[in-house]
């Protein structure tokens, strides 16, 4: 019979008893390092006997002894207890090797290192060295953890059982192991952190002896909102503008869109939440919602003399949060005989082109930001008589209004639907205008030298493309449209994507009726915290009798930049057209210390940008008034946030493509709002 002295690690679950253990086997090995020297053959000379071989007729033994380190090899390392780890699986933490000389230090490493694999109760996990005639046989023994059944999971609301399951699937049948069940719980509140549950965690892990283990989550349940800071604003406005409503998970990227758009609305300064356990349930949470209010009525009132059309007269008041319920209230007039300003000679040709005759605009509009059922009204009146956009030498006179309805659906997708009856009237003034006298003649001219028409057909042609030009009506006119729109913000997005569909058909209540279809589509990437690549494709088709100013334009403030706003290119029943731009804060007011420097760089940045777009169906007109069909332009612009008045756009543009009057020069070109 084999006698020997047993190595083993025995602690409770406390990592201060493991490594006391660990400390009393190394007691262990230093006494019997001092119980006497060794023989040659490494064995204690005080408690070793020699073996006595099989040959001799006796059994092979060892009296009661100690192995201590010599020139001992390890024979064999066996392990025993195990059932569902494989002994592979053991052997390959195990370093000590047939083969190896005995080193203590190294075996207690094993040990460790087969508690580490967490499969194994620590507290009966033991080494037992054993003298052989070839040397030390190492058995090391373990006893498994009892196998895991099945798991359960208390708590998941927004993470199905199903789902969280494949994160534990892979221990189910085998030994309990602590490692691999913390590393499960890892991945599950990871899940759910990716998805924007911040809050959720594991809460408490059960095992019962029959091998079940069970959880229990904390999504991170909202019990009531607060909200602060709002003297104006009712509370309802903010709380409508948050999807997330007590008793649902907290989500920190749902909630962080919401507050983005409230605050694109423009009625604060600054938004801020917190959260805090409730007091009332310590596991849910009170979200505290703070907003800084600004103002929001402004007055406005200014003049001016554009140096070709005349001066002007402007006067405007309104407010974008009417009563504190987020109704908008404006009312915008301007008289003079000057068109938008000084605009006009910086955008267009000059004076073959305005007239300096009386002008006025007015315009008012109420919005109620929800009529019920989560729908917005927009209601408006305007009046205007002013030189044309679309059609050159003319006043254009539009009297109207118009509702419109908007409707979210969900899923970033939003209906609207308005209603809009208008009056225009067309009048040539080309007799007002410096050398507007040559329009007609110079309508004929092209008429012979395009070969539309000859001798005195030349004169009817261009009296007959003129006459259409000045064609008016009444209309009334229903205008669907849907979008889908995935923007972070309202304005100045720098993410997301912006699709739109629409149709028009508009009724003629003096004349024939036309219909318009449109469809947008504008993305939004960024490129890095100060950088912004935003694109736009666009198109458009007018069925029917359409009216020269209900027509598609190239041309203007939200057209091809670089060219002169009348002149350069043409108009038509269809169009295509699209722009990238990039855009940018300016590095030398981003990276800069100064107070001020940060300020401005708060409201303004630059851009680049690349339009190209086609009009047709129009030919005709175009080629007697020598304008393009197509055009492509680039060149670069800054945008500046004015406090009060909202975003105006300065474009540096230059043709890439040569109108059919030769204009190839740069120009600057004004406008409002981003162009998409």
């Amino acid at each position: 019979m084999q006698t020997s002295i047993s190595y083993s690690i025995k602690r409770d679950c406390s990592p201060v008893r493991f490594y006391l253990g660990l400390l009393l086997i190394l007691s262990l090995f230093n006494q019997s390092a001092a119980w006497g020297a060794t023989d040659d053959d490494g064995l204690k000379a005080e408690t070793a006997q020699s073996a006595v071989s099989a040959a001799s007729g006796g059994d092979t033994q060892v009296k009661t002894g100690t192995v201590a380190e010599g020139n001992l090899t390890v024979d064999e390392v066996k392990i025993e207890g195990n059932r569902l780890v494989s002994t592979e699986d053991i052997m390959g933490v195990v370093k000590t090797k047939r083969g190896d000389k005995f080193d203590r230090d190294q075996v207690l490493q094993d040990l460790k290192a087969i508690n580490s694999m967490g499969y194994f109760d620590d507290r009966n996990l033991q080494v037992v060295p054993e003298l052989t005639t070839g040397g030390v046989l190492l058995k090391i023994r373990v006893q498994e953890n009892a196998p895991i059944t099945e798991f359960s999971f208390q708590g998941n609301q927004v993470l199905s059982t199903d789902e969280i399951s494949k994160a534990f699937a892979g221990q189910l049948g085998k030994p309990q192991n602590l490692n691999d069940l913390s590393s499960a719980v890892d991945k599950v509140e990871q899940a759910y952190h990716e998805r924007g549950f911040v809050l959720a965690r594991v809460t408490d892990v059960k095992d019962d002896p029959d091998g079940s283990v069970g959880l229990n989550i904390n999504e991170g349940v909202v019990d009531k909102i607060e909200v602060s800071g709002n003297k104006k604003t009712k509370d309802f406005l903010i709380r409508n503008a948050i999807k997330m409503k007590p008793g649902m998970v907290y989500n920190e990227r749902d909630l962080t869109a919401d507050l983005r758009k409230l605050y694109s609305n423009g009625y604060f300064q600054d938004i801020r939440r917190s959260l805090a356990p409730s007091p009332d349930n310590p596991d849910r949470y009170v979200l505290k919602v703070e907003v800084e209010e600004k103002r929001t009525g402004s007055v406005g009132l200014g003049g001016g003399v554009d140096t070709i059309a005349g001066p002007f007269g402007s006067f405007s008041i309104g407010d974008s949060n009417f009563r504190g319920r987020g109704e908008v209230l404006n009312l915008t007039t301007q008289m003079g005989t000057g068109m938008l300003g000084s605009l006009s000679a910086v955008n267009n040709g000059g004076s073959g082109v305005i007239a300096n005759v009386p002008t006025y605009q007015a315009e008012a509009t109420f919005v109620e930001p929800n009529i019920g059922h989560n729908t917005t009204m927009a209601v408006s009146g305007f009046g205007r008589n002013l030189n044309s956009f679309m059609v050159n030498q003319a006043m254009q006179r539009t009297l109207g209004a118009s509702v419109n309805f908007s409707k979210p659906l969900g899923h970033h997708v939003n209906l609207n639907l308005g209603f809009t009856g208008e009056n225009v009237g067309m009048r040539d003034i080309s007799n007002l205008i410096t050398n507007g006298n040559n329009l007609l003649g110079g309508m004929i001219e092209r008429s012979i030298q395009t070969g539309a028409a000859t001798g005195p057909n030349a004169y009817f042609l261009a009296k007959s493309v003129r006459e259409n030009q000045l064609r008016g009506g009444a209309f009334a006119s229903v205008s669907p449209s849907i979008s889908y729109d995935t923007r972070d913000a309202k304005l100045d997005p720098t993410t997301g994507t912006l699709l739109r569909l629409s149709t028009s058909p508009s009724l003629g209540l003096t004349g024939a009726g036309f219909t318009k279809i449109g469809a947008s589509a504008s993305k939004f990437v960024k490129i890095n915290e100060s950088m912004t690549l935003a694109t736009n494709v666009q198109g458009g088709m007018a069925l029917g009798n359409v009216p020269q100013f209900g027509q598609y334009w190239l041309g203007g403030m939200n057209g091809m930049r670089g060219y002169p706003q009348f002149t350069g290119l043409g108009t038509g029943t269809r169009m295509l057209m699209a722009t990238a731009e990039l855009r940018t804060r300016l590095p030398f007011l981003h990276n800069s210390d100064n107070k001020i420097a940060k300020a401005v760089d708060k409201h303004l940045k630059g851009v680049i940008f690349f339009d190209a777009g086609q009009v047709a169906g129009n030919n005709l007109t175009n080629s007697l008034l020598s304008r393009n069909s197509l055009g492509a332009s680039t060149g670069i612009g800054v945008r500046i946030n004015v406090p009060m008045i909202g975003l105006i756009r300065i474009d540096y543009g230059l043709p890439l493509v040569s109108s059919l009057m030769g204009h190839m020069m740069p120009r600057v070109t004004i406008g409002f709002g981003d162009r998409f």
